[in-house]
């Protein structure tokens, strides 16, 4: 891409650009600031797989190409931003912004890292990391108040709260109405032990046997799908349970589906159940990281605590016996949409970005 005198070097730094949450969301932020006239860059340091799609002036580069080795990887880095001299980097996850304050030491290019999950649920080394490599970046993005709470002394004075944004598909097509969506509750999370899916299927089947025509479909992929789909079929819910694993059509079938459902131990703030709210489904989520921002309990939903099998399981009878319920919570949850679009994300990044750097946007 041609640089203007007005645009920018923003340069991303990933993991990769798999099915997650954090690469949807840097590649929705890439997207849109190259539609601003930003000359954008994402680097994915570890994976080579991308799966989200890019604005084609975003450029993508493959960290594996030019390096495998850690150390190597470290340097090919350093001298790799030197060379482009980026306006400013911006980290997304702990591992990747550690990584990139270690390779940009005493360089002088502005370092934003951005937090993507509840550091009060991680391992005390993880927490000794950020003691020791987030007193050197400049600014400091989170998606909560919660998470923004948890930070003390010179951190907390470069915390900025920015929410995730959601893909404009949602407000461009029409709300289905509740008799023609499926009966069905529907959920969007990787397979991992932190999104504790089992804790959902163990709910829906202590009601499955009353309600027939309704199914649970979850969509997502990782390393817990074999156990519980063992799980699934101990409990004979085969036809009623399904693992439908990646979708790249996530807001079809959130479109399709009555009300939507998480059961995370922790959390940063969940896409997908951002992107429930803004399509109109009703929450039913435990009380994790995000969830007391978006989801008010008994208005555009239900909150149970973690590990709370039945008392997921009672409001899942209570949405699936009330259809006037259902269309009155998802009322409410749409009405918190503006909160996540686009264009409004992006401003607040740029004000970030102003705010610790030399950068001026017009």
């Amino acid at each position: 891409m041609k640089k203007t005198h007005d645009s920018h070097t923003i340069i991303f730094l990933v993991a990769s650009l798999g099915s997650g949450g954090s690469e949807r969301v840097v590649s929705l932020l890439a997207n849109s600031m190259v539609e601003r006239g930003q000359e954008v860059e994402i680097i994915c340091l570890k994976y080579d797989d991308v799966f989200y799609q890019t604005h084609k002036n975003v450029r993508i580069t493959l960290a594996n190409k030019y390096a495998s080795n850690f150390f190597f990887k470290l340097f090919w880095l350093r001298k790799y931003l030197k060379r482009r001299s980026p306006d400013v980097v911006i980290a997304f996850t702990e591992g990747v912004y550690c990584f990139a304050t270690c390779a940009l030491l005493r360089t002088k290019i502005p370092i934003i890292a951005s937090e993507r999950n509840d550091p009060a649920h991680i391992s005390w080394k993880r927490k000794f990391l950020k003691k020791i490599f987030l007193p050197h970046v400049d600014g400091f993005v989170v998606q909560t108040e919660h998470i923004k709470s948890y930070f003390k002394g010179s951190v907390a004075n470069k915390v900025s709260v920015i929410h995730n944004p959601v893909n404009e598909e949602v407000f461009k097509s029409q709300t289905s109405r509740i008799e023609q969506k499926d009966n069905r509750i529907v959920s969007v999370a990787r397979l991992y032990p932190q999104k504790n899916q089992e804790m959902m299927i163990r709910a829906f089947a202590l009601i499955a046997h009353q309600y027939p025509d309704w199914q649970l479909v979850i969509f997502g992929e990782g390393p817990k799908r074999q156990c519980l789909q063992l799980t699934i079929d101990n409990l004979q819910l085969t036809d009623r349970i399904l693992l439908q694993g990646r979708t790249a059509h996530v807001i079809e079938e959130l479109r399709r589906s009555k009300f939507f459902c998480m059961s995370s131990d922790y959390e940063g703030m969940s896409n997908s159940m951002i992107e429930a709210c803004c399509v109109g489904l009703p929450i039913i989520s435990t009380k994790v990281s995000g969830t007391d921002e978006l989801v008010e309990d008994g208005v555009n939903g239900y909150l149970v605590d973690t590990g709370d099998v039945e008392g997921m399981a009672k409001v899942m009878e209570k949405l699936i016996l009330d259809e006037k319920q259902i269309s009155i919570m998802g009322d409410c949850s749409r009405a918190k949409a503006s909160l996540f679009q686009i264009d409004g994300i992006v401003r607040k990044w740029f004000s970030v970005i102003e705010k610790y750097t030399t950068i001026r946007f017009l």
